[in-house]
């Protein structure tokens, strides 16, 4: 079915680039280093790759969205894995491992 023109979905890069999108991301990367050192390091790099795609000219759409749910899907993991990891800690320090 043909898509009427009037109604095309846009996409990021029928704009300039987000500002919004940028600011929120750059402000994920200031909290992330507030917060976090070497177990988010990963995460940081998604973020901070994705911002710079979102201050271009012309961002990439297709870009943003695969480095945005990669960042989503790191952020589920450590979410999951984060009370496992706290009970592992609290054993070893029970055994003086820690």
């Amino acid at each position: 079915m043909p898509i009427d023109p009037g109604k095309q979905r846009k996409s990021m890069t029928d704009k300039a680039n987000d500002p919004t999108l940028a600011s929120a991301l750059a402000d994920s990367v200031k909290a992330i280093d507030a917060d976090y050192t070497e177990e988010m390091r990963e995460l940081r790099a998604l973020f901070e790759e994705a911002r710079l795609e979102a201050e271009k000219d012309e961002p990439s759409d297709v870009k943003l969205k695969a480095l945005l749910n990669d960042a989503n899907e790191m952020a589920r993991t450590f979410a999951t894995l984060d009370p496992a990891w706290g009970a592992v800690q609290r054993v070893a320090r029970l055994f003086g491992i820690l």
